[in-house]
């Protein structure tokens, strides 16, 4: 199941990636269009966009324990509409106009989202991250299995030579 529902957020996370990406492009561009610097302006908040991006797609490539349907997802999206951008750019031309769609028709057929993609596809190849690692105890098993064993050995007559509880002195008077 878990596996399932990551492939779906994947689908989802990939188009969110290609309009931020978008959206950057077309505030940066602006920006240069107008003699200003990225650290001018709405500069800032277009690179604060990327450095989301950059830290999304960290946090859905690295951990070990997340699905690899996520990423898989994700770079499906992210493949498939740079494949359609060569082959049927007016198909996506036709797509409603949301905040960044002009930014990313620019950055698609320019092949910008290939490395993204590839570094988003490499987790499926990662043999640990398909199945569930067991979960051990929680604390508060260990904490009350000690106690249950204390009482058990309390509860029992003490044999000859087992050593003493640990509270009580070593050394003989």
């Amino acid at each position: 199941m878990r596996h399932f529902v990551g492939f779906l957020s994947g689908l989802i996370l990939g188009p969110v990636l290609v309009l931020v990406c978008g959206w950057a492009f077309a505030h940066l561009r602006g920006l240069h269009a107008a003699g200003l610097g990225a650290l001018q302006g709405s500069g800032p908040v277009a690179v604060a966009g990327l450095v989301g991006v950059g830290v999304l797609v960290a946090l859905v490539a690295v951990p070990p324990r997340l699905t690899p349907m996520l990423p898989f997802g994700a770079a499906l999206v992210l493949g498939a509409l740079t494949a359609l951008s060569l082959v049927r750019m007016p198909l996506l031309e036709r797509l409603p106009q949301v905040p960044g769609a002009e930014g990313a028709l620019v950055l698609l057929p320019l092949g910008v989202f290939v490395p993204l993609a590839l570094v988003l596809f490499a987790p499926l190849f990662v043999g640990g991250r398909w199945r569930r690692e067991p979960e051990g105890p929680s604390e508060e098993e260990v904490y009350f299995d000690g106690l249950y064993e204390e009482d058990d050995e309390e509860d029992r007559a003490p044999r000859a030579g087992a050593h003493s509880a640990p509270h009580s002195p070593r050394h003989r008077a």
